[in-house]
């Protein structure tokens, strides 16, 4: 192994030891030697996302078996969590990655087989053998799984894609969900001239928009009952920003065929309740698309009817990896926005923060969490 600096033997790190038990405890160091992959390289963590899936794990949920493999897999103990991550290589396990060491990286978090027919087939994000940051996927037995909710994350070296000066670590950060939203916007058919509407203004409803912007969509609708996501779609003019709180299905529906009387070329359903399914469905435009972004264990009515006119439903899950650097581009051109999205929080303070938001989610307050495992 090479390094680039001193490193310690312990740093503490965000541990998920069960569902809604989550603490900061100090942990070794990651080993990359031990893990048997010569392209394993050592980040020094800048920044960290907090992504909706985490707190999904926090809850018990599996949301990366649910959309890649259609069904719920156990989650394992001691979960260091945390895949939406930046920092600097400080360590490589062999020279071909030589070229990264001291370099401002952000990083595909997760490793496919290439082998699988999915892989050769060049659905690699449906590889069943991925291994995977901060989701206790792909391991096999470990002390603690691997992700950046620390000061330090293992990566791979030829997943990792050095920084233009004017990106920063905070919106490098941001590179995981920004290339799940180009990816999302590639499975919607985003078709230039029409209108689409994501249904929630998250960050995954917010950068679905920008993304559908920039395959020039004609307008972007967002739908969002919280104020720090309303408040972020409207200070960064994506476009429509409905406040749906108060108003009734119909209500809403209404407004939706007065802002688009011909309906939606594409309808992002970030929420993924009956609801929202029923609701997006109703709105869809002919030759239209509804991409079902979130994927629980329920079962939704479904009129068939409603698929007439060439109308179709599809579900999207991780990225293809090259829609990472086509999200690095569009970060870099300014296509894609993030600056406005982030809240910095001390590791020290994940813990409170998972508590408080579960408990209640409407008061979450905060768009996207940042953690800065450094402060």
């Amino acid at each position: 192994m090479r390094i680039c600096e001193e490193l310690p033997e312990t740093m503490p790190a965000g541990v998920l030891e069960a569902p809604g038990r989550l603490v900061v405890q100090t942990i070794p160091v990651w080993q990359i030697e031990s893990y048997g992959d010569p392209d394993m390289v050592l980040i020094r963590v800048a920044s960290c996302g907090v992504c909706g899936s985490d707190f999904r794990y926090y809850q018990g949920e599996n949301p990366w078996a649910q959309h890649t493999l259609g069904r719920f897999v156990p989650n394992p103990p001691n979960i260091v969590l945390g895949h939406e991550y930046s920092g600097t290589v400080v360590a490589i396990c062999d020279d071909r990655n030589a070229h990264l060491l001291g370099k401002r990286v952000a990083s595909i978090c997760f490793k496919v087989c290439g082998e699988c027919s999915d892989c050769l087939a060049g659905r690699s994000h449906l590889c069943e053998k991925t291994i995977h940051m901060g989701h206790g996927q792909g391991w096999g037995q470990q002390e603690f799984f691997p992700g950046a909710y620390a000061r330090y994350v293992p990566s791979w070296g030829s997943s990792c894609f050095e920084l233009p000066r004017n990106v920063t670590f905070e919106e490098a950060a941001m590179m995981d969900i920004l290339a799940v939203c180009v990816h999302v916007a590639v499975q919607g058919q985003v078709q230039p001239g029409r209108a689409v509407l994501t249904i929630g203004a998250g960050p995954a409803g917010n950068g679905i928009a920008q993304a559908s912007k920039a395959m020039d969509a004609s307008r972007a609708v967002l739908l969002d009952r919280s104020d720090a996501a309303i408040q972020v779609a409207q200070r960064q003019g994506i476009g429509e920003v409905l406040n749906t709180q108060g108003m009734s299905q119909d209500q809403i529906i209404r407004r939706l065929r007065e802002l688009e009387p011909f309906g939606y070329g594409t309808v992002f359903d970030t929420v993924g309740s009956a609801e929202s399914f029923a609701m997006g469905l109703s709105v869809l435009g002919k030759a239209g698309t509804f991409v079902a972004v979130a994927v629980h264990d329920e079962d939704v009515p479904l009129n068939i009817c409603r698929l007439g006119s060439e109308r179709r439903i599809v579900t999207s899950c991780n990225f293809e990896s090259n829609d990472y650097p086509k999200a690095l581009a569009w970060l870099t051109e300014g296509k894609l926005r993030v600056k406005e999205w982030l809240t910095p929080i001390r590791l020290e303070g994940v813990p409170n923060e998972f508590a408080r938001i579960t408990r209640e989610p409407e008061a979450k307050g905060v768009f996207k969490l940042l953690v800065d495992p450094w402060a």
